[in-house]
């Protein structure tokens, strides 16, 4: 209630009141705090997103997000496109490579073959460290998994047999692990063929999404909050040297006669000035004053040429008196040469007497 009176949104109608980001975020506040009370008490929880509000360096953060939002999604998009190249690329020529280690839910259990694929014809494989190769339903010999007698094939899962389950797959391991979708990926062995093309697929992908283009977005968000955080010290440096009212540098006040504490805080505050304003708006029109009406005009018309802008009474005075002294001190040297050509006329005179 306080906020809306203040703000004045009931005088202001509807149209006014809808376009109001700030009456929005207060009634949302309102609805939140509602359905927290009648509904679940998790809404409760989303009233700490306050904090960010009211407080300058949290908004911040959000605010490094939301600035350059623009190019942050245009590289997103672009990193997008590259998983979806790269995600081709595994589909056409490395779908066997995508086996993944899952860990299954007790009832799932029972698909765990189904899902490999697994011929259990170990008699016709070579046995290693007493396991024995289990080959995938693709029946290619370099795409075979070691299985030890101990490990459970149903631990496993082929994730790469449809494009759809390509995409989800590099887009949500490739970018969540540091060396790239590399990581997650059958490790080769050097004697296969497709090696090399391993090799430069790891590598295209780690070099060109991981480092690349999300350091890219990371460097617009981090160049971003630098910039907030420098204007925000802009403007608090602004508010320790300059009169807010005025204009005038604190070293301007410089060996005068009023410190600049004392021109912001008697001269011109700016908290005088506020209350001067409420003043001429609740005040009744027929009761001004010469220089209120001149004043309501001027706020009406949304003009601050009544500001004292680059001026201040203390420094006139300091300059007229400046000034009077200096017309004193060339007076007294008129005065004194006057004097002294006086005498040396008197002297002349009598010289000329004399001869």
């Amino acid at each position: 209630v306080s906020f809306v009176g203040n703000r004045g949104t009931f005088i202001r109608g509807y149209k006014a009141m809808i376009m109001d980001v700030e009456f929005l975020y207060h009634v949302g506040y309102i609805v939140t705090s509602v359905l927290g009370l009648f509904v679940h008490e998790l809404f409760y929880s989303i009233l700490l997103f306050d904090l960010i509000y009211r407080e300058e360096t949290l908004f911040n953060v959000i605010k490094s997000v939301t600035r350059n939002g623009r190019s942050i999604l245009l590289t997103a998009l672009l990193a997008l496109i590259l998983v979806y190249l790269f995600s081709i690329v595994g589909f056409l020529f490395l779908k066997d490579d995508f086996i993944l280690e899952v860990d299954r839910l007790p009832d799932s259990k029972a698909k765990g073959w189904a899902v490999l694929g697994v011929v259990g014809h170990c008699g016709t494989l070579h046995t290693h460290l007493g396991g024995c190769w289990l080959g995938f339903y693709t029946g290619s010999p370099a795409l075979a998994l070691l299985s030890s007698p101990e490990a459970d094939p149903e631990q496993w899962e082929r994730a790469c047999d449809t494009l759809l389950m390509c995409i989800v797959t590099v887009l949500n391991h490739g970018l969540r692990n540091g060396g790239g979708v590399g990581d997650i990926l059958r490790k080769p062995s050097k004697d296969e063929s497709l090696f090399p093309a391993r090799v430069v697929y790891d590598l295209l992908f780690f070099f060109i999404v991981i480092i690349i283009v999300l350091n890219l977005i990371f460097g617009v968000i981090i160049d971003t909050f630098a910039d907030l955080r420098s204007e925000k010290q802009k403007k608090e440096e602004i508010l320790k040297t300059t009169c807010f009212i005025c204009g005038l540098e604190r070293d301007k006040f410089d060996n005068k006669t009023v410190s600049f504490e004392e021109h912001i805080k008697y001269e011109h505050n700016m908290w005088n000035y506020l209350y001067f304003i409420v003043l001429v708006r609740v005040k009744n029109k027929t009761d001004y004053t010469g220089p209120e009406s001149y004043v309501a005009q001027m706020i009406k018309n949304k003009n601050l040429d009544w500001f004292p802008r680059m001026r201040a009474m203390s420094l006139v005075s300091n300059e007229g008196e400046g000034e009077q002294n200096e017309i004193r001190n060339l007076q007294d040297k008129l005065n004194t040469t006057m004097k002294l050509v006086s005498h040396l006329t008197s002297q002349l005179n009598e010289l000329k007497e004399q001869v």
